[in-house]
């Protein structure tokens, strides 16, 4: 390895930086790698606005809520209906964006009232439409979307990941989006 006059002979030096910067590059990678391996064992899951499509077009009903949620160790995403005045739940398989089930309550969740039901049915957009607007225009992801009553109007109290502005309010009759001031 060391040569005439004790310096380090040119090929010997070019392995060793070699093996210094393949070294140092693995090292570097292994965060990303590490991370790409976890993401990978993760199930991809389908947006939520396909749930909710999903949901609308298979119970020909219109949509007024949704969330993921976890269900018997399964995420799904539970999304509240209205169709001809009266309610229904259904659960759609996050993974696969498949009807599950679908149950139709006896009674709406308190505070949801019948005109609530009637603003829901009447709206100018499916909720799904209403989502893709909501990311188009904040460039965020909804994770979660339920029909609000404030001041004699409907709105959509908005959950966001991705975006400026994490909370959003969304006028049911005109679309307008106002960013949430926390308190």
């Amino acid at each position: 390895m060391v040569g005439c006059g004790g310096r380090m002979r040119s090929t010997e030096m070019t392995k060793t930086t070699t093996a210094l910067f393949v070294g140092a590059a693995v090292i570097l990678a292994a965060p990303a790698m590490a991370q790409s391996a976890v993401q990978a064992a993760q199930p991809r899951i389908v947006s939520l606005s396909q749930a909710v499509a999903t949901a609308e077009t298979e119970l020909g009903a219109r949509a007024f809520d949704a969330e993921l949620d976890r269900s018997g160790g399964q995420l799904v995403y539970e999304v509240d209906l209205v169709k001809a005045g009266r309610p229904i739940e259904a659960h759609i398989d996050a993974t696969t964006g498949r009807l599950i089930r679908h149950t139709t309550p006896t009674r709406l969740r308190i505070p949801f009232a019948n005109q609530d039901a009637k603003a829901a049915q009447g709206a100018p957009r499916s909720l799904s439409e209403t989502i893709e607007l909501i990311e188009r225009s904040t460039h965020g992801r909804v994770t979660e979307i339920g029909l609000e009553r404030a001041g004699g109007r409907h709105y959509y109290d908005v959950e966001l990941a991705g975006a400026a502005d994490r909370d959003v309010r969304v006028d049911l009759m005109t679309g307008a989006i106002t960013p949430v001031i926390d308190d």
